[in-house]
């Protein structure tokens, strides 16, 4: 099949302009980017694809049928590979691609609320049940084919981009997992594509939150809302408020975090919506 993804990019970048009816997210192949591969003849069935042992999201293209998927923040630069199962074949089919390392940039923020920055131990409880369930709703795999034709989901200023390695009151934190933009509390919010409303909560870090599923494990969050304005497995459609800025949970100010999820990895929100901005 194909043995090396750099030797496809162009055909990748022509079939996603001219071939496709459907919008893609740029290609990066860095940590928490996002790799576009051809996988399969788009004459055949569809296949399946797994990458590090988890399904990832498949479009069909006019001459290809193309992964999604989103690398981890964590991960290692060099090769990488894809197993592909395909429809009539007994053996799997393997194919490569090479990450490029990258140096996100540090953030530095002061958190008046030293309990969201070093819990007492209740709190410590709840985050690690909070936490159970977030790795749960992230790597939540439908069958449904995925919906990529994102808009940034509420005005404002970017104001903590994704990667950033964060130092929260002097003490080093995880890399922040999507995109923060600056607005007025009360400011509505958007679904970014449409989808179906995977949980609403109130959570410790990310205070009241709204999880959309977008279709073989494109999951998106939109964090720290004010209210929230939809229900567990409600179907929502793209551009429909679903909720307003605030600044509940571990915040500076009002603001939205906004995070892309694929197959389980957090991966920049930007390259899903910054090809079309003015």
């Amino acid at each position: 099949m194909y043995k090396n993804i750099t030797s496809f990019l162009f055909l990748v970048i022509w079939l996603m302009l001219t071939h496709t009816a459907f919008a893609f997210p740029q290609n990066a192949l860095k940590p928490g980017g996002v790799a576009i591969i051809p996988v399969a003849p788009a004459n055949d069935q569809k296949p399946t694809v797994y990458y590090q042992s988890k399904p990832v999201a498949l479009i069909k293209g006019r001459s290809n049928w193309l992964a999604i998927i989103g690398l981890s923040l964590k991960a290692k630069h060099g090769t990488h590979q894809v197993k592909i199962l395909r429809r009539g074949h007994k053996n799997p089919v393997y194919t490569s691609f090479k990450v490029k390392p990258y140096q996100y940039r540090t953030q530095r923020l002061t958190i008046k609320n030293k309990n969201k920055v070093n819990p007492d131990k209740k709190s410590l409880k709840r985050i690690e049940k909070e936490y159970l369930l977030k790795k749960q709703l992230i790597q939540h795999y439908s069958t449904q084919a995925p919906k990529l034709n994102f808009i940034k989901p509420t005005k404002g200023r970017d104001s903590g981009r994704f990667g950033l390695r964060r130092i929260i009151n002097k003490q080093k934190r995880n890399p922040h997992s999507g995109m923060d933009i600056a607005a007025p509390r009360g400011r509505t919010v958007k679904a970014a594509e449409s989808g179906k409303v995977l949980y609403t909560g109130d959570l410790f870090f990310t205070g009241r939150v709204i999880y959309l599923d977008h279709g073989n494990g494109l999951i998106t969050l939109y964090a720290h809302l004010s209210k929230i304005l939809v229900k567990m497995g409600e179907s929502v459609t793209r551009g429909q408020v679903i909720g307003k800025v605030g600044s509940t949970g571990r915040a500076t100010g009002p603001h939205l975090h906004w995070s892309v999820y694929l197959n389980g990895n957090a991966v920049d929100p930007s390259l899903f919506i910054e090809k079309r901005r003015k």
